[in-house]
């Protein structure tokens, strides 16, 4: 019997010659079609969806922004909080009338507190540190949301670096580049089935509402505001997102966690102080169906007066200043970016006043 050897060697050998192709043709036919492709999908979000480039809200530009406070800016005016810190804040008006441009380090969705103590462990900071409060995400357990942020802060690699700064000019140049309108993003959006009943609760997505700034200030996507629709979905997700909030945990335990939360404000704001620094803590707004949960589920006395108390710390409210609660928030919970630039001059002015009245003087404010 012949060897599998010996059989395989009189196998057929087949030649397939490759056609003959102009490929400096075929280069251009391939790029002219992706061109035309990408034309046609950046034309699609520009003018029909009134998309405009922006930047992409990255942890590697959140860990570029926190590197100001380490190597270059020490004393600066630095805004934690959550996304209403980083859309009611107009940070030009604010270098206008204090000759500083802040270090923007708010994250949306998520709890400044492990944010300050962060800041408050950093011997380089001895600036002026503003923490925006939304109550219900300032009791959460952790950062929330964007945790991955300050992770990335502390390792990010060169390669991760490099790419950062390689993404930067796509995304001030293309309306499409950006996580929201990502193919299959969109593609897992579209009702291709209908929904079924008895399936676990999956919170919805929260889509775009801002147009990023370099220098990591949102402001109000104007459609939020003039696209009743839009508008629609956007409010209708903080809804679903609030009433399918998991059950608070049994009242002793949450005295406990709120007890350690006040002590750990306490040791940071002196940290700070200890190295000629200071706090100060400030409640944007919020409207409507939005404020009448953040009243039934965290009341002013019980969150906002104890972190005030506990921190020992100038409070500016906006429900005390008429000139911060007359402003547009469109869907509830940020301000409207035609109003930004006010309410800006008048936390400005107040904060001002205040920090001068407890005779605290601080050169960020010109007090």
């Amino acid at each position: 019997m012949p060897s599998s050897t010996s059989s395989s060697s009189r196998d057929p050998v087949i030649l397939r010659r490759i056609p003959e192709v102009r490929w400096p043709a075929a280069a251009l036919i391939a790029l002219a079609l992706a061109v035309a492709g990408i034309g046609l999908w950046e034309s699609y979000w520009r003018f029909n969806q009134q998309v405009v480039p922006a930047y992409r809200n990255s942890d590697g530009q959140w860990a570029e922004a926190r590197r100001r406070v380490d190597r270059s800016e020490p004393n600066a005016t630095v805004f934690i909080g959550s996304s209403r810190t980083q859309f009611d804040i107009d940070l030009d008006v604010w270098e206008e009338l204090t000759g500083v441009h802040g270090v923007q380090l708010a994250l949306e969705g998520s709890n400044p507190i492990p944010i300050l103590t962060d800041i408050a462990d950093d011997e380089d900071f001895g600036g002026l540190l503003v923490v925006g409060i939304t109550p219900p995400l300032v009791l959460m357990p952790g950062i929330g949301a964007r945790a991955e942020a300050l992770e990335h802060y502390y390792k990010e690699s060169p390669s991760e670096w490099v790419g950062t700064k390689l993404s930067y000019p796509l995304e001030a140049s293309l309306a499409f580049y950006n996580w929201d309108y990502a193919l299959f993003t969109v593609l897992e959006r579209q009702p291709w089935w209908p929904e079924r009943k008895g399936l676990p609760y999956q919170p919805p997505e929260v889509r775009r509402i801002e147009n990023m700034r370099r220098d990591r200030q949102a402001d109000m996507w104007n459609r939020v505001e003039d696209d009743p629709a839009y508008n629609g979905i956007v409010t209708s997700t903080w809804q679903a997102i609030i009433e399918n909030l998991p059950p608070p945990p049994p009242p002793e335990e949450a005295k406990k966690a709120f007890e350690a939360l006040l002590e750990g404000i306490a040791r940071d704001v002196g940290k700070i102080r200890a190295r000629g620094g200071e706090v100060v803590f400030i409640r944007p707004p919020s409207s409507d169906w939005f404020r009448e949960v953040e009243r039934q589920m965290t009341p002013r006395e019980r969150v906002w007066e104890p972190i005030l108390d506990a921190a020992d710390a100038v409070g500016v409210h906006f429900e005390d200043y008429p000139e911060l609660s007359d402003v547009r928030t469109p869907e509830w919970s940020h301000i409207s970016s035609r109003d930004k630039a006010e309410w800006t001059r008048a936390l400005v002015r107040i904060l001002e006043n205040r920090m001068a009245e407890a005779g605290i003087p601080r050169p960020e404010l010109g007090t």
